[in-house]
Parts: structure tokens; sequence; C-alpha cells
């Protein structure tokens, strides 16, 4: 079976969600791999970017509940990978795989061909572009600032028809 997606995250951490969650905001699908929340229990205010960030997308009002306080926004970086999953999980246009590992097998990785194995299951995987944010910042507010950057350049990139590359900075 082949899996085809304009979109593959890979990594841990909210700028898989957080990117996943803009792009799907502008029609755009995405197949999130491997996703695992970083345990950081340890409360952060969100910053003013990261709220006008998140707010046209309706996370803030997912992340109430699990949100230690309302004014100023802070919440655990769990909590809110843990409340935004839920709200990836039910957007259709975007795919969740937990437990599920990525092997490139282009040589230039400048899509995301390869293959998803993991829970007794192998699939081969096209994507038109590929975004690993392992090597994201694990401060909240920065990983989020970073997911929508990406967001926007990649919505850019496909706007002009080239090729969007792999996210990587």
């Amino acid at each position: 079976m082949i899996i085809e997606t304009p979109l593959l995250i890979t990594g841990h951490g909210p700028a898989a969600l957080v990117t996943a969650k803009v792009l799907s905001g502008s029609g755009l699908t995405s197949l999130v791999a491997g996703h695992a929340p970083r345990d950081d229990v340890k409360p952060v205010v969100l910053d003013a970017e990261s709220l006008a960030i998140l707010e046209p997308h309706g996370v803030l009002g997912v992340l109430r509940p699990y949100a230690s306080t309302q004014e100023p926004f802070t919440i655990a970086p769990l909590f809110f990978e843990q409340g935004l999953k839920h709200h990836c999980v039910a957007d259709m246009l975007i795919t969740v795989y937990d437990d599920m590992t990525f092997t490139p097998t282009d040589h230039d990785h400048a899509a995301g061909s390869g293959r998803l194995d993991g829970a007794g299951s192998s699939w081969e995987i096209k994507a038109h572009a590929l975004l690993d944010v392992s090597p994201y910042p694990s401060d909240l507010n920065q990983s989020i600032h970073q997911a929508a950057a990406f967001g926007r350049a990649l919505l850019a990139t496909l706007g002009t028809g080239n090729s969007p590359g792999t996210g990587e900075s």
C-alpha cells in the first residue's frame, strides 16, 4: 500500500501538531507520524505571538480546559500537546499515526519518500514535502513560532508552484 500526502511531519514536540493545524486552516492535508508529546508539566505563559498564531484555528478554545490560568493564558507543554492532538485527530485534513517511524528512501531527502513502520504495519509513503521537527526548540513559544513560520513559508512556496523542499532551516 502507498500513502500519498502533501506534507509528512515527523518528530516529537508541539511543533508537529501546530504545523499540521496551521496548515489545515489553509486547506493543506498533512500526516503526522511518530509524534510523542514532551513530558514537560511546568506551566508556560503563551506570548502574544503564540496566541495570535493559535486563535484563528480555534486552538485556544480547545486548550482552555487544560490551561492553568486563562489570563495570561498559561499551560503545561504536555497538556498543550495532549489537547492539541485531540483537536488534530478530529480535523479531517490531518492524519495522526502514533508509534510509527519514518525511514527515508530518497537520497537527498528533498521530499518525504520512504517507509512508515510500526505496530506490525508497514507502508510506503510519498509526500511532496517533509518536515522533521526534531531540531525545533523545546521552548513552547519558540516551537509555536517556528512551526507557524514553516507553515507560512510552505504555503508561499506552494503558491509559486516551486517544490516545497524539506522545511529544514
